[in-house]
């Protein structure tokens, strides 16, 4: 497979370098409108550096796209007209409209898109999956230190959007409504933000993002009916509490509702729920995530999230932003005169 990278940035530099790195792959050429940035890593890994897209899509079989999101569409044409595989770094478009004229192109092609929301390859997630049965509550909570990038984007844009991702693929529900609040704290969009998800089978999601922290924290918890998985994804562990199969509570009640436990409340907990932990192995999750990529490329599996996946997730992320705004505007508006207690 001869494969290019556009847009070798932070992020796109290290797709270069994995493609570079897996067997049987070329990776022919990158292309960046930094020039000099662009030629030190097509040098750096002996390929060619490419200042024409139509030329990098005839050369090709497969490309990572990782420029600005507002550059997705443009840069996707050329590849997705022509029946290329594309992967198309996280969030899929600026807009839905956009988002819609992606999925357009490759329907109409035929092409594999798959887009890059490469949390659902963090070693923590995938090691957690086989443990998650009907969950009926998650919460996602990731802090992040304050950085000069993207702060020209919401928060929900730039790093909410993982964890809408995580929280909606294991939810596996369509969504049926969502509220949303959050504020500016250093940067003239939003810096803090709260979400809710509530989902028609019943399951909800608290998503929770800020990117004013001193330290870096990132959690996901789920609750299933009969267990509880806790996941830190900067650590890299997680355990699972489960509880009896055979327990019901009903057996300890006293006349008023109350739970008798003679022995003790911590006794209580040992005798009926059992923690153990999750084994997770590492493996770079943008590897894993290429590597599949790669493989629904040659049409061995599915892509890894498609690009309907991606487009709820920009789906989701602009409805927060609306529910964020709704709410501020209301609080930003005189108070009504009380009326009063009738």
């Amino acid at each position: 497979m001869r494969v290019g990278v556009v847009g070798v940035g932070h992020l796109g530099s290290i797709h270069a370098r994995i493609w570079d790195e897996i067997p049987d792959v070329e990776l022919v050429g990158v292309l960046d409108s930094d020039r000099p940035r662009g030629e030190a890593v097509a040098a750096r890994h002996q390929t060619t550096f490419f200042t024409d897209l139509e030329r990098l899509a005839e050369a090709v079989d497969i490309v990572s796209i990782a420029t600005p999101t507002p550059l997705h569409l443009t840069t996707a044409i050329p590849f997705l007209e022509s029946g290329k595989s594309v992967l198309i770094e996280k969030p899929l478009a600026s807009t839905l409209q956009e988002a819609d004229e992606i999925l357009r192109l490759a329907a109409s092609s035929n092409s594999v898109l798959q887009v890059g929301h490469v949390e659902r390859f963090n070693p923590c997630i995938r090691a957690a999956l086989p443990h998650i049965q009907n969950p009926i509550f998650i919460e996602c909570d990731r802090i992040h230190p304050f950085s000069l990038r993207s702060t020209e984007v919401s928060v929900v844009v730039d790093l909410m959007i993982h964890d809408i991702d995580i929280a909606l693929h294991l939810a596996d529900d369509e969504v049926e409504s969502i509220d949303a609040f959050g504020c500016p704290v250093l940067s003239p969009t939003e810096d803090l933000a709260t979400s809710r998800f509530s989902f028609v089978g019943g399951a909800t999601a608290v998503v929770k993002t800020s990117r004013v922290a001193f330290q870096k924290s990132r959690k996901v918890r789920i609750f299933c009916p009969s267990s509880y998985i806790s996941l830190d994804l900067v650590e890299g562990t997680g355990f699972k509490i489960s509880l009896d199969s055979d327990y019901d509570p009903g057996d300890y009640l006293d006349e008023h509702g109350r739970i008798i436990a003679p022995e003790g409340a911590e006794a209580f907990l040992a005798k009926h729920m059992h923690q153990e932990p999750i084994e997770v192995v590492y493996r770079e999750p943008l590897r894993s995530e290429l590597e599949a990529f790669l493989a629904a490329a040659r049409g061995q599996r599915p892509p890894a999230v498609s690009g309907i996946q991606g487009r709820r997730a920009i789906a989701a992320a602009e409805t927060v932003i609306e529910k964020i705004r709704k709410h501020r505007q209301r609080l930003s508006e005189p108070p009504r005169p009380s009326e009063g207690i009738a």
